[in-house]
C-alpha cells in the first residue's frame, strides 16, 4: 500500500509550486499524538497518525480533484464550476469534473500547539463548532462542501456548507449535542473516501474518484462506465 510520504512525494512532483521550501520531516513523535488523542477525546485512525507524523505539510493548500459519479458530476455543481471558471473539461472523455480542492492542516510543532490550533480554528467558526465534538475534524472545502476526517470509522466524509444549517434548521438536530450532530452525518452517508489514506490519494494523484462508491475506477471503467 502507498504511504502518506509516498502520496505527498507524488503531489510534490505533480505540483511543485505548492511548495515554496523542500518537504521536512514533521517534529511529531508517537507521544505528540497520544497527547492530541487525549485532548480530543478520540482516537486517531492509523492513515491520519502516519501522515502527521510523515512531512510538515503548508498550512493551505489548493489542488485539483477529479470526481466522477452522480453526486458531482451530474449535479447542477457542474454547470456552476463552469461558469466560475472553476470546471476544467476532459476532451476525450466527459467522465466528470475536475476541480480545485481547499486543502486545510492545522499548524503545530508538538502535540499541545497542534491541540490548541485545531482547538481555535474549528471551533470558533459559525454553524461548524459541533462538528470536531462529535469526532470530525475539518480538512477542507471543495465548492461549498465541507470535507471532514471521521475520527470514529476513519473515512472522509462531506457535507455542504449550507446543509449545515438545514441539519439544524430544518432536520431539528441539536448543534451542541454531539451525539445527535454524529447520528445526523452517519445517517446521510456522505462518505466519499473510506480512509484518510484513500483522501491522500484523491489529492495527491489527480485519480478519478467515485464519490458514490467511494472508489476510483480503473482507466477501463472510466472508459466503460463512465463517460457519456
Amino acid at each position: 500500500m502507498t504511504t502518506a510520504k509516498q502520496y505527498l512525494d507524488i503531489l510534490r512532483k505533480r505540483e511543485p509550486q505548492l511548495w515554496t521550501e523542500s518537504l521536512e520531516e514533521s517534529p511529531f513523535t508517537e507521544n505528540d499524538l497520544s497527547e492530541i488523542e487525549k485532548g480530543l477525546g478520540y482516537s486517531l485512525p492509523i492513515p491520519y497518525r502516519e501522515f502527521l507524523l510523515s512531512y510538515t505539510m503548508p498550512e493551505n493548500l489548493t489542488v485539483l480533484v477529479s470526481f466522477c459519479g452522480d453526486s458531482f458530476a451530474n449535479s447542477w455543481w457542474k454547470t456552476f464550476s463552469r461558469e466560475k471558471n472553476r470546471y476544467i473539461d476532459r476532451p476525450e472523455h466527459d467522465i466528470g469534473p475536475t476541480v480545485q480542492f481547499e486543502w486545510h492542516n492545522i499548524k503545530g510543532n508538538n502535540g499541545a500547539e497542534f491541540l490548541e490550533n485545531l482547538k481555535k480554528e474549528q471551533t470558533a467558526e459559525e454553524g461548524c463548532a459541533c462538528f470536531l465534538d462529535a469526532g470530525f475534524i475539518q480538512i477542507g472545502e471543495v465548492y461549498g462542501y465541507l470535507t471532514f476526517l471521521d475520527l470514529v470509522n476513519g473515512g472522509i466524509v462531506t457535507i455542504h456548507e449550507e446543509g449545515v444549517y438545514d441539519m439544524m434548521l430544518d432536520d431539528g438536530v441539536n448543534g451542541e449535542d454531539k451525539a445527535e450532530v454524529r447520528n445526523y452525518m452517519e445517517s446521510r452517508r456522505l462518505y466519499i473516501c473510506k480512509d484518510f489514506n484513500g483522501f491522500l490519494r484523491f489529492v495527491c494523484t489527480g485519480d478519478f474518484l467515485d464519490e458514490d462508491e467511494a472508489k476510483f475506477p480503473t482507466q477501463e471503467e472510466l472508459e466503460q462506465d463512465y463517460s457519456y
